[in-house]
């Protein structure tokens, strides 16, 4: 029997640990912390691309649709119509992160085109060199990622430009893949090791020299900073642990937390406007260091458990969460 990676579900949980963290530090009203913690986007899609890139795995149309696409659709249409009625109730608490054009749930509309798009990446990774494999995720990524990104910041983009994206989603969704399979050598992981911390530092975005932010999730995923830790930390879980094997008293939460993430990250965003909107109404103001902490580790618990209970609803639960 085939034993399963350790690193993917660290990857996974850590990254389900810091999206919940990112939302409340937008609740809060936005912190220097916030640039530190983008990357949680590329990451997702990359440990989604890891798997679904993978050219030695037969997944028919049918099991696609049934399993992943049609899971994404009913998610994006339950929870995005819950998001607009809790947004409702509370007054537009978190009007940016609940709805409008930095939905949270934008980033499944992403999966879902890349999953559609998958068949067609599996043909292409089953027969592809080394250098095709560098090739498709460089070209994506600096066509379809760095080019719209730097037009966007500089206030020149063009209904063009944004097209364009589609090619950096692609070449993110491979460079999981990329990162699983490469043989680096020790030089060019130095070469992103460095990278990905000259980009923590930028990450405080004042450096940056840009003063517009989104907190859309599909742009940043590719955003250059975002991407570039990604990878980095990607790479040094990987290398760390690929060829360790945790005890089952460490894993099993992590292992857990992972598999709860789909769920976590689509119930957090609706309990946090819930609770940011009962303490204006109450008048209960706490210091942002605290309100973050405690309120990530509420939205953790809670978000989790009913991620749990849903997921036992019978046929429909899998869907939903």
């Amino acid at each position: 029997m085939k034993r399963r990676m350790v690193y993917p579900d660290v990857l996974r949980a850590l990254a389900c640990v810091v999206t919940v963290i990112f939302s409340t530090c937008i609740a809060a009203g936005g912190t220097q912390a916030i640039g530190l913690m983008t990357w949680v986007c590329p990451m997702f899609l990359m440990l989604s691309g890891m798997f679904f890139s993978d050219g030695s795995w037969y997944l028919s149309g049918r099991e696609l649709g049934q399993r992943y696409v049609l899971r994404l659709v009913v998610a994006y249409l339950v929870w995005g119509s819950l998001a607009m009625l809790v947004n409702a109730l509370t007054g537009g608490v978190l009007q940016g992160l609940l709805t409008g054009g930095s939905s949270y749930l934008n980033f499944l509309f992403v999966l879902f085109i890349l999953y559609t798009f998958s068949p067609v990446v599996r043909v292409f990774t089953r027969a592809a060199q080394p250098r095709e494999l560098t090739y498709l995720v460089v070209f994506g990524i600096v066509l379809g990622g760095v080019y719209p990104f730097v037009q966007a910041q500089i206030g020149s983009e063009r209904m063009a430009d944004y097209a364009l994206m589609g090619f950096g989603y692609l070449g993110v969704f491979v460079a999981g893949w990329y990162l699983r399979t490469a043989f680096l050598t020790r030089k060019q992981l130095r070469v992103f090791y460095l990278l990905g911390a000259i980009c923590v530092i930028l990450a405080f975005r004042g450096l940056w020299g840009f003063d517009s932010f989104s907190t859309d999730p599909a742009q940043l995923v590719l955003s250059p900073d975002a991407l570039l830790i990604a990878i980095a930390i990607f790479l040094v879980v990987k290398n760390t642990l690929a060829k360790k094997r945790l005890s089952v008293k460490v894993m099993r939460p992590i292992a857990r937390l992972a598999q709860l993430s789909f769920g976590i990250y689509l119930i957090h965003p609706i309990l946090l406007a819930v609770l940011c909107w009962v303490l204006n109404y109450y008048g209960i103001y706490l210091p942002t260091g605290l309100f973050v902490v405690g309120a990530s580790v509420l939205l953790l618990v809670l978000s989790g458990g009913l991620t749990w209970l849903i997921r036992k609803i019978p046929k429909v639960g899998r869907y939903l969460a």
